[in-house]
């Protein structure tokens, strides 16, 4: 079993990608976090990652989602009910490990709630979970944390997406895919080092959840 992300063993399950839950953010945050989401979505494209949805049923309007679905052959977008855990949706969890890939990478809305319930329940159903940290914002920021800790505690590993991306690229074989995941990863990494990061991230630390 390979410790990096291997991009042939890898599915991406989004939470409830809506930008109705930015609103109440700082602008440069919530512009920085739609910008990572939908370069996450374009490395998964050219890293051949399916990608998962699972989205409450009272959200609608997919052109308006920070990660649109791309695959019209497959679809991949679940619904269920937001007092139901993600999983309560058997069809999404049967789809999923037909893909037979056991590695799993979390995000989306939010992390001390339904991503967090979501990346607990998926490891006895076979898969190696990882939460993107840096694409799931907490209710509460006081619990962010102890929900960490809570899923270290049952071996659920945080990821960021510069990890991430670094890691298909380094696992991805063929010259032009690796090339584009590349770019996308470069990117990531100069925002990552740069003074908007760091306003991002005092954002991110001190951030409350918006109104639905």
């Amino acid at each position: 079993m390979s410790v990096l992300a291997v991009p042939e063993n890898s599915q991406l399950l989004i939470i409830d990608p809506v930008p109705q839950y930015l609103h109440k953010l700082d602008d440069v945050f919530a512009k920085q976090i739609s910008a990572q989401f939908k370069r996450l979505s374009l490395a998964a494209d050219h890293a051949q990652v399916p990608r998962y949805f699972a989205i409450s049923r009272n959200i609608d309007r997919r052109k308006a989602w920070l990660s649109k679905p791309c695959e019209k052959r497959q679809p991949r977008v679940f619904e269920f009910e937001r007092d139901r855990p993600v999983w309560s949706n058997a069809d999404m969890l049967h789809s999923m490990r037909k893909e037979d890939r056991e590695q799993l990478f979390i995000c989306g809305f939010w992390l001390d709630d339904v991503v967090a319930a979501a990346a607990l329940e998926a490891q006895p159903f076979g898969f190696n979970t990882h939460v993107i940290v840096d694409l799931s914002l907490t209710y509460d920021r006081q619990r962010r944390q102890p929900v960490l800790d809570r899923l270290n505690q049952y071996s659920i590993a945080p990821i960021t997406v510069q990890n991430l991306l670094y890691e298909w690229m380094a696992k991805t074989e063929d010259d032009n895919r690796r090339g584009a995941i590349e770019a996308f990863w470069e990117e990531q990494r100069s925002f990552d080092q740069t003074d908007t990061s760091a306003a991002a991230d005092r954002v991110f630390m001190n951030q409350t959840r918006p109104s639905s």
